[in-house]
C-alpha cells in the first residue's frame, strides 16, 4: 500500500523534471510512494522525460500505481472523513454553492460512484465503455460542478476539455467584455485551438486552459 502521493504539476519543465523525479528514487521508499506527473500541455520535452521514468520504473504502464478507488475509500473509512480533509485535502472547503457540501464528502461520493461502475484506476476510467455515460454519472455527484467534472477528465488525460473556473471566466470577460456560460467556454476554447493550430500544432484545449489559469493566478 502506498503511504504518500506526490503530485507534480508540470508545464515546460524539462529543465527540472528529471532532477525532481530522480530525487524521489530512494530504493527504501520507492515501493511506498506514488508519484503523479500531471503534464499540463507542455511544448518541450516534459512528456518524454515522464515517459522515460514510466518505462524504467512502471513497466511502461503509467497507471500502475497499485492504489485503487476502493483503497481510498477504505482509508477514509478507517481514518474518518474529517481527517482526510485535514491531512490530504488540507482545507475545509465546501462545494455546491448554496448546498455547502464538505469537499471530503464530495470526494467520497465520487469514489463510491466510480466503484459502482467498477472503475478502480485511471486506466479503468480512460477505458470505460462509454465516456458519455461516465460523465452523466459523475455529474450526479452532489457538489461537483462543471469545473470539477471537466478537471477530473483532464487529470485522466483528456486534452480536449477546459476547466471553466473563476480564472477562465475572468479572462473571457477581459477579452470579450462579457461573460459566457461554462458550455460556451468549452466551445470557445475548442474553436480557438483550431484557429491556432497552424502556429501552435501541439497546443490543446487543456494546454490553453493551463496557460490562462497560470497567467491569471499570478495576476497576469
Amino acid at each position: 500500500m502506498k503511504l504518500l502521493s506526490f503530485i507534480i504539476p508540470s508545464y515546460n519543465c524539462e529543465k527540472y523534471l528529471d532532477k525532481c523525479l530522480t530525487s524521489m528514487l530512494h530504493p527504501e521508499l520507492l515501493e511506498r510512494l506514488e508519484i503523479i506527473v500531471v503534464n499540463d500541455g507542455s511544448q518541450d520535452g516534459t512528456q518524454a522525460i515522464a515517459e522515460r521514468y514510466v518505462n524504467a520504473y512502471m513497466g511502461g504502464n503509467a497507471s500502475a500505481s497499485g492504489d485503487t478507488v476502493s483503497l481510498l475509500m477504505n482509508r477514509m473509512d478507517e481514518k474518518g472523513h474529517k481527517e482526510f480533509a485535514n491531512q490530504i485535502l488540507r482545507n475545509q472547503q465546501k462545494l455546491g454553492g448554496k448546498k455547502q457540501i464538505p469537499k471530503e464528502e464530495v470526494c467520497y461520493q465520487l469514489a463510491r460512484y466510480l466503484r459502482d461502475l467498477h472503475i478502480e484506476t485511471i486506466e479503468d476510467f480512460q477505458n470505460f465503455e462509454s465516456q458519455e455515460i461516465l460523465e452523466i454519472v459523475i455529474r450526479a455527484v452532489n457538489g461537483l460542478g462543471d469545473a470539477g467534472v471537466n478537471y477530473l477528465f483532464m487529470l485522466a488525460g483528456d486534452p480536449n476539455r477546459c476547466k471553466p473556473d473563476v480564472h477562465i471566466h475572468h479572462c473571457i470577460r477581459d477579452a470579450c467584455g462579457c461573460d459566457i456560460s461554462n458550455e460556451e467556454c468549452q466551445t470557445l476554447f475548442t474553436d480557438a485551438i483550431e484557429l491556432l493550430r497552424n502556429k501552435y500544432p501541439n497546443l490543446t484545449v487543456r494546454g490553453l486552459d493551463g496557460i490562462i489559469w497560470r497567467a491569471y493566478q499570478v495576476g497576469r
